[in-house]
């Protein structure tokens, strides 16, 4: 973030939580996007990773 405006600067912890949440959406969600969206099936895998 930035140092002009600290009081909206992330904490430590939410900063690794957008890191993880960013992972797991990388490595399980976007490579499945395009074949959930053509299926329109529920993305069981996705949730149960979620």
């Amino acid at each position: 973030m930035t140092r002009d405006f600290p009081l909206y600067e992330l904490s430590e912890e939410h900063q690794m939580l957008r890191e993880t949440v960013r992972s797991l959406a990388d490595d399980k969600i976007a490579p499945r996007a395009a074949e959930t969206d053509e299926s329109g099936e529920f993305p069981q895998a996705v949730y149960d990773a979620l």
